[in-house]
């Protein structure tokens, strides 16, 4: 007679006495159920018809196309700055919110078309143009944001202030009769931004543009070597610049512009 406890027993110290039977039985087994559901998956997975694994984006109907405004720089400190227009386009509903935020004391704002410039919450439709403006940042070289958000999509409006104070210089001085006429200096003390973009731009010339303006840039009150070709000078702030020009008569003064990183200054040299 078979006892069907015994026969399990016996089954089981089998399969313990001899593990590599064991992985063998279980591999075999394990393997053909693996091939089995994968098979059955298949012919599920074939009477399902197309699958869409990652479903189609939809653009909503109040997102625009992509838009960007271009960095303004020099701008005047404490000044308000308006960008170049962007023209709304991509939607496909009527309408889309619009809304601005800004840096802390920026007085972030748009304006859509002609119509005053607000930092309510508003709604632009296609084909309407849109321009933000804000207060230019104090200090020298320093970067005022603000963003513009229509829909789901935001672009920055950035400015950043120019990076020296307008030089004020000093009464003009003739410092030698010279054939044709009397070279005048005048100086000036620079404050200045350094280190943003890491040099300064300097150039001059005469009202005449004769090529006989020249400066000279110095860390004290002698001008040392004069040029009149343009430099990039790294360090500038707490320096003094002296520019010379060449009055023919005390009728005709020189007119001499200066221009140091695109702020032009310009200095009046009137022989005595």
């Amino acid at each position: 007679m078979n006892y069907p406890l015994a026969g399990a027993r016996r089954a089981a110290a089998a399969t313990f006495a001899s593990p590599s039977t064991a992985r063998r039985r279980f591999s075999v087994r394990g393997g053909g159920g693996g091939r089995l559901l994968l098979a059955l998956s298949l012919l599920l997975l074939s009477g399902c018809g197309e699958i869409e694994w990652f479903p189609p984006y939809q653009r909503l109907p109040t997102t625009p196309d992509q838009f960007s405004f271009p960095v303004k720089s020099g701008v005047e400190p404490n000044t308000q700055v308006t960008s170049d227009p962007v023209t709304v386009s991509g939607l496909t509903g009527d309408s889309s919110p619009i809304t601005v935020t800004g840096t802390l004391g920026s007085n972030s704002k748009y304006a859509i078309g002609t119509g005053a410039a607000t930092n309510a919450p508003g709604t632009v439709k296609n084909g309407d143009t849109v321009t933000v403006t804000h207060t230019s940042a104090t200090p020298l070289g320093t970067s005022t944001e603000s963003t513009l958000t229509i829909g789901i999509v935001s672009a920055k409006f950035v400015s950043t202030t120019r990076l020296l104070e307008k030089p004020v210089f000093s009464s003009p001085t003739a410092v030698g009769a010279v054939p044709g006429g009397t070279l005048m200096q005048a100086s000036a003390l620079i404050i200045s931004r350094d280190g943003l973009p890491g040099t300064h731009v300097i150039s001059i010339k005469d009202s005449v543009n004769s090529g006989r303006a020249v400066y000279s840039v110095s860390d004290d009150f002698d001008p040392g070597n004069f040029t009149g070709a343009t430099q990039t000078i790294p360090v500038l702030n707490t320096m003094r610049i002296f520019v010379r020009g060449l009055a023919p008569t005390t009728a005709a003064p020189v007119v001499t512009t200066l221009t140091i990183d695109g702020l032009e200054t310009v200095v009046v040299l009137t022989p005595p």
